[in-house]
């Protein structure tokens, strides 16, 4: 079991804890809180949504990848909701934006036909993340 801050408005949270049910989370609602459970306890990954708290994504990756006890911390940054970003060149900046900025993945799932095929992507990509974070030297 993973201990992972998932930062995430309503709807889109309620389908990460549905797919994510079996790991440890913690849910800030806003950058400030999510900020202040990275101060107060260690977490293995960090996923975060598009429009957290007002689409404040790139300012939680920033935060997280510029500040040194958080570095290390895998950040993978999540598009769910249908009809946000829907220009491909849209959804491309932003999963550039995010690898340039130091996220080990951008998932788009939100056009998936079958939430079934999004919640295991999902999955799977997370469980990457992690597999990738256990085995990295120096840990």
């Amino acid at each position: 079991m993973a201990k992972i801050l998932l930062a995430a408005s309503s709807e889109p949270r309620a389908a990460l804890q549905r797919i994510l049910a079996d790991h440890d989370l913690s849910c800030p609602e806003t950058l400030e809180k999510a900020e202040q459970m990275l101060r107060n306890r260690s977490f293995d990954l960090i996923v975060c949504t598009v429009f957290f708290d007002e689409s404040r994504m790139f300012d939680l990756l920033r935060l997280a990848k510029s500040t040194p006890e958080w570095q290390s911390i895998p950040f993978v940054c999540v598009r769910l909701r249908k009809h946000v970003l829907e220009a491909s060149i849209a959804r491309e900046a932003i999963a550039f934006t995010c690898k340039s900025l130091g996220a080990v993945a951008f998932l788009d799932v939100a056009n998936y036909q079958d939430p079934a095929d999004a919640g295991r992507e999902m999955r799977a990509a997370i469980e990457r993340a992690l597999d990738a974070e256990k085995n990295r030297p120096n840990r």
